[in-house]
């Protein structure tokens, strides 16, 4: 069976352009074990800030697509000054072509962010749309925690010539919002993964039938096993965030001054994925009038796999919390290494970890019941090693390579049949 994606990244042609700090790792995963299978054979179409022919590498056909306000910072601002309308209007014939090329059983498309969704409109070939994040949702938790004023006051000025600030990011989330549910409104077929997304497709894409499949997780976090460090005296918190606002980072330094002022408690709370230069940093740090530093949070930039898996494995507590999330990958890696983790109840958190058995659920962007969940998996090592065992029991089953690749072909063969038999 011939099958196309179209992704938001490069996936594993990743390492053969040398594209450094890619996100969507597990798509990689998900892709590895797809090739494996002698039934499918897989194309894979992205958008490409350089000019690059279709390649093959490791089983894969690969279909760039030039996207050129995804080059320099010229072109980039100018890509924001047009407008995505404009990059629909070129890129939609090109992503015609390749599926005239490739010519698909089906075609799966990843993701309601891009313009992707788009050539379900303008082809005949069966396509499944799976579900990442839910934009409109997000559009409603974009300024969660912190208000508006208080980000354009803090914002550097140049972020806001250039359009990068976050009032043009909740304007471009919005535009690319209204895209995504006639994206939506139109597709037949939607995977999920929890609650949450069931719900809101449920909504923006009453029509469309529901498919349930996991995802798979990079590979490092499948191996390496979380062991309690009984000798450390100072608690070690991680949270794995990125800069957006909706990811909560004023709730971090909410929950860390919170802590600081509980005596007893010694801690280093580490944020992977920020850095002191982010703007976020610098908003949240001004507003609140606290440094990151004095309150023992330690800001580690960004990190490999490797590292990030290793530094989960060497903590005592993952912290999740987001605002809104589907099914964040941070929060099922951590469980997958078996950490006890606590959680934000936002999105489809609650789909993914069982309160009071693979960890804490606590109201979202409420820093005291965050902090009083840490106290209390602190004082109680012998509930923070059961929850982190179950977590890991769930966390292997859930993203077992075999059961998801072999559930994810079973939905292409249904879609493909349901639609000869239309």
């Amino acid at each position: 069976m011939k099958v196309l994606w179209f992704t938001n990244t490069a996936c594993g042609a990743a390492e053969k352009l040398r594209i450094p700090g890619l996100r969507g790792g597990w798509l990689r995963s998900l892709e590895a074990a797809l090739v494996a299978r002698k039934e499918i054979e897989l194309s894979i179409c992205f958008y490409s800030s350089q000019a690059i022919e279709p390649f093959r590498f490791r089983g894969t056909e690969y279909y760039p697509v030039h996207r050129s306000s995804s080059g320099s910072k010229t072109s980039r601002y100018l890509g924001r000054v047009m407008g995505e309308a404009s990059q629909e209007k070129q890129e939609l014939p090109k992503l015609l072509e390749i599926i005239g090329k490739v010519k698909p059983d089906i075609i799966h498309i990843h993701g309601t962010e891009e313009n992707f969704g788009l050539v379900q409109q303008l082809t005949d070939i069966p396509a499944v749309i799976s579900i990442q994040g839910i934009l409109s949702p997000y559009v409603e938790k974009f300024y969660a925690g912190i208000p508006p004023s208080i980000v354009e006051r803090y914002e550097e000025f140049t972020d806001k010539i250039l359009l990068k600030s976050f009032r043009y990011s909740f304007q471009n989330l919005e535009k690319r919002a209204k895209r995504e549910r006639a994206i939506l409104k139109m597709s037949k077929n939607v995977i999920g993964r929890t609650i949450w997304d069931k719900r809101v497709t449920r909504v923006l894409s009453p029509d469309s039938i529901y498919f349930r499949n996991n995802e798979l997780m990079r590979n490092p976090f499948y191996d390496i096993i979380w062991q309690k460090d009984e000798g450390r005296r100072k608690l070690k918190l991680i949270t794995i965030s990125s800069e957006s606002l909706y990811k909560g980072f004023e709730t971090i330094m909410k929950t860390a001054s919170i802590l600081v002022g509980y005596n007893k408690m010694e801690f280093e709370w580490v944020v992977v994925g920020l850095s002191d230069q982010d703007p976020i940093v610098t908003i949240v740090q001004n507003w609140l009038r606290e440094s990151a530093t004095e309150l023992n949070i330690k800001l580690a930039g960004e990190k490999s796999e490797t590292e990030i898996a290793q530094m989960l494995a060497s903590s005592d507590i993952y912290c999740q919390v987001s605002h809104i999330e589907n099914s964040p990958n941070s929060l099922c890696e951590a469980m997958l290494v078996g950490m006890p983790v606590i959680a934000s109840n936002a999105g489809g958190t609650s789909s993914l970890l069982k309160d009071g058995r693979e960890g804490i659920l606590v109201q979202d962007g409420e820093p005291y019941s965050m902090a009083g969940a840490v106290i209390e998996l602190a004082a109680d090592t012998e509930k923070a090693v059961r929850y982190g065992v179950n977590a890991k029991e769930t966390a292997m089953l859930r993203h077992d390579r075999k059961h998801v690749c072999s559930e994810l072909i079973g939905i292409y063969l249904k879609i493909k049949d349901d639609n000869l038999k239309s």
